[in-house]
This record gives structure tokens, sequence and C-alpha cells, in this order.
């Protein structure tokens, strides 16, 4: 049994990921782009990806660097909100 769920684990975690991606996706159609958030987000999911690595989650270390930026866009894709942060000076001025 540990087999099966150790074999299946990645595939559900990046259906998962992918979902969430097409899902925010599609509900800011008509939003700016926010390239540089998701950009961000795939860094950081990538060292959190090294991380877990380094822990021995998995035997494999090609889905801790896989998974890792797919699941950091998949978060900042939803944490975002695509409006001009105060303390960010390349950001449009909210009227």
């Amino acid at each position: 049994m540990k087999d099966f769920v150790m074999a299946v684990l990645p595939w559900v975690m990046a259906g998962l990921a992918l979902a969430v991606l097409a899902g925010s996706s599609a509900e800011r159609k008509k939003e700016e782009k926010r390239g540089g958030q998701i950009a961000l987000g795939a860094a950081l999911g990538l060292l959190l990806g090294v991380t877990l690595n380094g822990c021995g989650l998995w035997e494999n270390h090609a889905l801790g660097l896989a998974l890792g930026p797919l699941w950091g866009m998949a978060l900042a894709s939803l944490y975002g909100n695509g409006k001009a942060s105060k303390g960010n000076p390349d950001s449009e001025k909210e009227t």
C-alpha cells in the first residue's frame, strides 16, 4: 500500500496545482498580468522543493525540483490580489 501511495502522490499533487493555476487564470482574464508574482512564487517554490528534498521526503530528487515551483506558482496565484502595493515603487498609484 505504501508503494502505491508513494507512486501516485506526485501525480495527485501536480494535478491539484494545475487545477488551482487554471482556475485562478480563468478568474483574472480581465485583470492585469501578474507575471512577476508568479515568477516569485516559482522561485520560492523551488527553494521549498530543494528543502523537502533535503528532508528526504522523496526518493527521487526530481520530484521536489518539479513540484516545488509548480506549487509555488499555484500558491502565488491564490494569494495575490493583483492590486498595487504601497511599498512597491514600480506599481501604479491607487486612486
